[in-house]
């Protein structure tokens, strides 16, 4: 295992979804818990009602894209605390958001640098 270099496991988890990423490799061992707390690793990160408490497991500036799903709760949308730790956030997806949520969250949209695409559905 220590002959594949992080590079490798890098592309790997670009194909999947970081909860799963998390899931999977989290406790497997010391290497894998580096990994995944690398600055270098980016997290494609996919919410519903099961997955959503595990965002506190993310650092903040690893996270790339979040995509709420439709069946994402009003309350788990409006308490994402959006702040300027999400340095490299470059992608919001919110299908069938609360007018008064989305309201809520456009203000805080600005302290995000690197954020160039949303997705209001």
């Amino acid at each position: 295992m220590e002959n594949f270099s992080n590079e490798l496991f890098y592309e790997i988890f670009d194909y999947l979804d970081s909860c799963d990423i998390y899931q999977a490799f989290s406790n497997l061992n010391d290497r894998f818990q580096r990994l995944l707390n690398s600055s270098s690793l980016l997290f494609k990160t996919t919410f519903h009602r099961s997955t959503f408490k595990q965002m506190i497991r993310f650092n903040k500036n690893q996270i790339l894209s979040i995509h709420f799903l439709s069946s994402t709760h009003k309350k788990m949308i409006s308490s994402l605390n959006i702040d300027c730790l999400f340095t490299r956030l470059e992608s919001l997806v919110f299908l069938s958001i609360e007018p008064d949520i989305l309201i809520s969250l456009l203000p805080k949209l600005i302290h995000l640098p690197r954020l160039f695409s949303l997705t209001i559905n």
